[in-house]
Parts: C-alpha cells; structure tokens; sequence
C-alpha cells in the first residue's frame, strides 16, 4: 500500500489526476443517473436508454483511463498504439454496457451487483488493454499481487456501486456514484502501481503513434461528450423525480381516493337495507353484503362467496318446515325461475307462509354476470294490506264499511239468483243515540258503537254480514232458504242490541230498532231492497212497543207520498205558493192587542189547505225549512214594516234554522231590508229546538237578542221544560202550551200546572202568554192566576191582514 502512494505522488502531475478524478465523478454519474433513468423505461426505450448509458460509462472510464495515463511521469515520453488505443474503448463500452443491461433487468439486489461486478471487468480489461497499447522497448514488469486486487477492487466496489445507486431513495444515488468513482479509481491506480517500468524505454520507429497531445485532444473531446451526458442526467434525473413526485402524489391521491372509494363502498354495502350480490356468468356468487346472508335467514358468519346459485337457493328452500322432498323441488324451482329471471332481467317476490315478503331483482350486466337486488318488503305488504282493510272497513268498529258491504252485497244477491235462496237486509239504528254523546261524550259514544260491533260479530255464523254505514247506523245480511232461519238471525242481533255497555265509571243501556227487507219479495236490486229496510227501520222507530219491523206495501206508499209533497214544497218556493196568517194576542188584563203570531199557510195544489203539521215535518226532512223560514222572516218583517200600528210580530223558528249560524245575518238582513224596528219582531223557539245543541243554540239566540229582538220559548210545558233553559238564557217570554187550556176548567191537575207556570214566569219576571183560550171561562181563570197575555179562537182567528188595523180591532 506504501509502494502504492509512493508511486501515486512521486510519479503522477497531481493537476491531471485531479482532473481525471473530475471526469471519473461526472462519468460515474452520468452512468448511474441514466442507469436509473433506463430502469424506469420498458420495451426499445429501455433499450436505448441502456446504450446511452453504457457509452456515457465506457467513454468516462476510457477518457479517465487516459487523463491520468497523462498525469503520469515515467521519465519519457509515453506514445499509444491506435489500433489498441481503440480497441480498449470498444471494451469499456460493450463490456460496461453488458453489466449495464444485467443490472437494468435483474430481478434483485443480487442481480444488480452481478451486473455491476461485471462492469467492474469492463474497467478492469480496458484498462489492461490500455496499458498494453503503449509503445515501450524493454520489459515491463508487473506485480501479480496488485494486479489481482486492482481487479478485485473494480468488481466489488462496481458490484456496490449499481446496488446502492439503483436502491430507490435519490439520496442513495449520490453513493452510488460515489463507489463507482472510487471503484474506477482505485482500480486504475492500484494497476498502475503493479507496473514498474524502470526497465522500459520509448519505442522507436513506430507506425502512426497516438502521442500525448493527440490523446489529450481525444480526451478533452470525450470529457466534453461525458460533461453534457452528465448534464443531460442531471436533466433527465430532475425530470424523472418530478416526475416521479407527480407520479407518486398521483398514486397517492389514487389511492387515497381508492381507500376513500373502498370505504364508502364498505360502509354502503354493510349498511344499506337491501341485500346485494354480484354473480358470474355461471351462476357462482363473486361478491355480496352481510344483509344477503341476513336477509336469506342464513347463520350469522356463514361465508357463502363463492357458492353457485343452486347451493343458495337449497339453502333457502331448507329454511321452510317442508319435508326434504319438497324441499329439493323447492330448490330446483328457485333455481329455474332465479336464472331465467337473471337472463333477461327482472323481479320476483317470495312469500314465506303470508308472515315474511322478500323482493328479489335481477339486474344483467351485459357480459352474462348479473347484480341481485334483495329487500325485505314485509312492512310493505302489512300496510298495503292495512290501507286495503281500512279502504273497506270501518276505522272505529273494524266492520266492512259501505263500500266493502256493497260488493258483499252483490255477491249474496248473484249466489242468491243462481240457487234460488233469500235474503234477509236488516237495518239497524240505535236508540238514543245522540242522548249517549251528549250526555256523556263522544268517547263514551265510540266505546258503545265499539262494543256493540265486536258482540255482533261474535255471533255471525258462515255466510252472515254486519256492516257499519256511518253514526249509530248498521246493516246485516243473512242469506236463507226457510224464514225461521231469518227469525233465529234477528233474535241473536236483537240480543246483542238490547243490553248495557260499561265505560270508565259509567254504564250505559242500549236498544235499538231493526227493519227487515226480504230479497226477492221486497225488491231484486241492491237500493231498492236497502230503502226498503230503512222504511221498515223508521216504522219501528216510530211504535213504541216494536222492535222488529218487517217492510210492507204501504211504507212505500207512505213514502212516496212524502216524496211527493217534498217536491210541490220546492215548487211552492219557487212559486210563492205560500202565504201568512196573522193570530191575535192580547193582554189578560186590559185586553189590549200586545201583538200578532205569523202562521205559515200552504193551499197544495190537487190538495188544498195542508196542515202546517203535516207539511212541516216534511219540509224539516228534504232541508226545504231553512228557505222556507227565510221566506216567511222576510214577508212577515215587511208586511209589519207597512202597518199604521206599530204591532209586535212573534215568529217561529225551526229547531234547524237555530243550528245554523246564518240565522244573525238573516235577521240582520231581513230588518235593514224592511225597515222594522227590532223591538217590534219576537221569535219563538220550542225548547226541542235548542236541547239538540244546547251551547250552539244559545250562542246564535244571545247574539239576535243583541240586535234588540225579542225571544221566546215556545210549547213550554211539553217536551223537556228544563228549568236550566230558562235559568241559562234571559227569554223575553213564556208561552205556555194550548194542550193545558183545555182541561182547565175543570181540571184541578190542569190548573195547579198552569199556577205553576204563571208562578215560575213571575219568580223569573218573565211574562207568560198562554195559547188555545177558547172560552171566557179559560180566560177567567187566567185573568185570576195573573197571567200577562193570551191567544186563542176566543181572541181571534188567525187571518191575513189586508184591513186597517182599528177595524181589526173592533171585530175582534
């Protein structure tokens, strides 16, 4: 090693060698730089790239070979054979370039150092046949030693060299480039302190010599091709770890987006509420989500990937309580109806026993795989059903509704036609109804109209039908063929009807009434048999003592006779056929004229004169009462309006005029229109009329008496005669019913009731008119009881008025 440095100062020009070093270090970099740079290429670029590399190397380790052979000082000076001088770069380049193409396509580190030991042969051989390009006389003599560990230090420091330089991190470039400068280095100059050429001499006389200068102008020109291969790396390196750098924060988006895309996948499909799965062309399950096996009833961690269709569909098809036959056949019929359906696209729902509705779709996906779509439609199928139960039954009873009882209908009529049976229509209706919510609320109404149902119910028997119509309304079927079997249906109805209901703390007794039309007999359609069980229903509302009522001819009659009249009353209306009779009434004591009572008057055309209690009650029922009330407010205020005496004018009001709102601005119209003085009109209302909504009512009568008219209660004495009425509404008077003027008197029972009346009215200061005074000894005992005034026959009839009112006066 000594020797080595010995020979390395005392025989080199350090400028030169510290110029070959130069170029030794930006060959070796042009060398490992493009060598990385080939590495990243494939296919014919790869290869090009490799040949620039193995000739920027060969031409480095050539031109540095040479700069230092210059450095060096023999004693003479040093001439170069050409042939030879070329031959050592045509090694360092094929030679280097082999190593190159081993390292640039080797598998691993150990490959790498292969090849790049083999470069180290490249530096080792051309630089021996360098040597041997010189020109010498006499012996030039080596030492074996050193020649072998020049050559051993090439190939381990070039075998180092690639592995480092191609190891990935750019940092590790740098000592790559490092050991091969240091491989080509040490090589050079430990060969050349193996060669003692004391004994050699320059030789004379050789053909076309490659001297110093000549070598030194190749060198310098070889230097240059390294400088800007060197630089061309350099630029290529930059380019390629920008690259890089975009490449990988490309891959690094890719994946991060790949994860994320991963993770929203995973979370979809763990997450979503169908089951998915994906199948291959020959029916093997490639990918599905944990709701598949769920959905499938399958134990939880079963791992059915990978499975063909046929295994799925068994396992499935074993789910069932079926014996193993019926099972397989199960199976090979999901599996059939499950690929056909997959082929073209589809869906299919599965039912398991009416309890659980699974949806299972097919989607193709053009390359013969398909997508499976599986949803659990239970809740589904349960409120569709729902909805369809209560589109056709009754949302508080649970029975068929009217809809849902018409088509029961139809059916029992067409299976009634076809074998020649009967049927029963039964209408039923509760009584008292209303009294039960209004007495008690409609809570406790719903509990009687919801017990009531479930105990008929419980008593229907194959092929009967009860049916809820709306309110307190029910309507029953019974198909038969002898007519105790109808009587035997009705008499467990009516045992149902006819009982007590127990709500909270109170108990409430119901009955009811029940009309019977018999199919076909009583009618062949569907409305006409309907209508006339409700004909027979309102018969047995209307006799007290009967239950049951079986329709007759004669309902019919009587109510087409109402229909009838219904229609001339419209036609009255249209035709102001209807006009006013006016009754005296008078006081008791002075017998003056206090006012006059509007009677309404109806001569029917083809009838005469009707009863306004015949055609009344009609007029309530066909809803002609609220027009026909108008018309007489309206007559009557402007008749009033035109007399010379300002008379008061008492009124009547219908129970259903005062349950509409509109009867204040009726009123108020009707005295701006007429001009009356509102002090001058009195209305009259029975206390029938207000008990049916009570607060409504009062609430309408408090605002016309705001207006300044006057109210009375009407018929006191029948009906309820509350004495909450008259203590929760100040009427302006009494009247107490004709039906106790007649027995007066003579009737102590009769007269003790009218004291008492006349007394109430005088506690309340409330004057009390009677009605129906006939005689002067019905006055008599009036004028003794004290009562305020009177009307009757006695005073005067009723009579249009067309005459002065003073000639009223005298004839009555």
């Amino acid at each position: 090693m000594l020797a080595i440095l010995d020979f390395f100062f005392r025989g080199h020009d350090l400028w030169f060698v510290a110029l070959a070093a130069a170029v030794c270090l930006l060959s070796a970099y042009a060398c490992m730089s493009l060598l990385r740079h080939a590495m990243r290429m494939t296919g014919r670029m790869r290869r090009i790239w490799t040949a620039v590399s193995a000739v920027s190397v060969g031409m480095g380790i050539w031109s540095t070979h040479f700069v230092a052979m210059l450095a060096f000082r023999p004693g003479f000076a040093l001439q170069y054979d050409v042939l030879l001088t070329g031959l050592s770069l045509v090694i360092a380049i094929s030679v280097c370039g082999a190593g190159l193409a081993m390292a640039i396509r080797g598998a691993g580190p150990a490959d790498r150092f292969l090849g790049g030991a083999v470069i180290g042969v490249g530096i080792s051989s051309m630089h021996y046949v360098g040597i041997a390009a010189l020109l010498l006389d006499g012996q030039l003599v080596w030492d074996n030693g050193l020649v072998v560990a020049s050559i051993i230090a090439g190939i381990i420091l070039s075998g180092l060299a690639v592995v480092v330089a191609t190891d990935g991190a750019r940092s590790r470039l740098f000592g790559g480039v490092g050991l091969l400068t240091l491989a080509i280095c040490a090589m050079h100059f430990t060969a050349m302190g193996a060669s003692d050429f004391s004994n050699c001499m320059p030789l004379l006389g050789a053909m076309a010599p490659l001297d110093g200068g000549v070598i030194s102008v190749i060198a310098a020109l070889v230097s240059l091709f390294i400088i800007a291969a060197a630089l061309g790396s350099i630029v290529l390196d930059e380019a390629d770890r920008r690259r890089t750098e975009r490449e990988n924060l490309r891959q690094l988006a890719d994946a991060e987006r790949i994860a994320s895309v991963s993770q929203k996948l995973e979370l979809a499909l763990t997450h979503m509420g169908q089951g998915l799965a994906l199948f291959s062309a020959e029916g093997q399950l490639l990918l599905h989500n944990e709701r598949l096996t769920e959905l499938l009833g399958l134990p939880k961690g079963r791992l059915i990937e990978g499975e063909m269709l046929e295994d799925i569909c068994r396992a499935a098809a074993n789910l069932s309580d079926a014996d193993e036959q019926s099972r397989e056949a199960r199976a090979r019929e999901l599996t059939e109806q499950h690929r056909a359906l997959a082929a073209q696209g589809g869906q299919v729902i599965h039912s398991f026993e009416g309890q659980r509705f699974l949806r299972v779709q097919h989607n193709p996906t053009g390359d013969g795989r398909w997508v499976t779509l599986m949803e659990d439609i239970t809740d589904t199928k349960r409120n569709e059903a729902a909805i369809a139960h209560l589109a056709k039954h009754d949302t508080l009873t649970g029975l068929p509704n009217r809809a849902r009882f018409d088509e029961l209908f139809d059916m029992a009529l067409s299976e009634a036609a076809e074998r020649e049976t009967q049927i029963g229509i039964v209408a039923i209706d509760l009584d008292h109804f209303k009294d039960i919510n209004d007495s008690y609320g409609h809570a406790t109404g719903d509990q009687v109209l919801r017990v009531l149902a479930e105990r008929l119910s419980n008593v229907l028997r194959p092929g009967e039908v009860i049916a809820r119509l709306g309110g307190d309304e029910f309507v029953a079927l019974k198909p038969f063929s002898v007519i105790e079997s109808l009587r035997e249906f009705l008499e467990r109805v009516e045992g149902e009807l006819f009982g007590s209901v127990q709500y909270q703390d109170v108990v409430i007794a119901t009955s009811g009434s029940i009309g019977v039309a018999i199919y076909p007999q009583d009618g062949r359609d569907h409305s006409k048999l309907l209508s006339n069980a409700d004909l027979a229903l309102y018969r047995a509302k209307a006799e007290f003592e009967t239950r049951v009522c079986y329709y007759e001819s004669e309902m019919d009659e009587h109510a087409r006779q109402r229909r009838a009249m219904a229609n001339d009353l419209w036609q009255a209306l249209e035709n102001n056929a209807f006009n006013l009779v006016y009754q005296v009434q008078k006081s008791v004591s002075t017998g003056e004229i206090t006012g006059y009572e509007v009677l309404l008057r109806w001569d029917r055309e083809g009838y005469g004169p009707v009863s306004p209690a015949e055609f009344i009650p009609v007029a309530e029922e066909c809803g002609a009462i609220n027009a026909i009330g108008a018309w007489v407010l309206r007559t009557a205020c402007t008749e009033a309006a035109s007399w010379p005496e300002p008379h008061k004018i008492a009124v009547n009001v219908s129970g259903m005029q005062l349950s509409q709102i509109e009867l204040v601005d009726l009123v108020k119209i009707v005295l701006y229109q007429s001009g009356l003085a509102p002090d001058r009109l009195e209305l009259e209302v029975t206390e029938t009329a207000i008990i049916n909504d009570k607060k409504r009512a009062l609430n309408i009568l408090t605002q016309i008496r705001a207006l300044g008219v006057s109210i009375a209660i009407d018929d006191f004495g029948t009906g309820y005669s509350s004495l909450a009425t008259l203590r929760s509404f100040p009427f302006d008077k009494i009247k107490l019913d004709r039906s106790f003027m007649s027995e007066v008197e003579h009737s102590e029972q009769s007269k003790a009731i009218v004291r008492a009346i006349l007394a109430l009215g005088r506690s309340l200061s409330v004057p009390v008119l009677a009605e129906g005074v006939e005689t002067i000894e019905q006055l008599d005992v009036l004028r003794l009881e004290g009562c305020n005034e009177a009307q009757g026959f006695f005073l005067g009839r009723p009579a249009a008025m067309d005459w002065e009112p003073s000639a009223a006066l005298q004839r009555a």
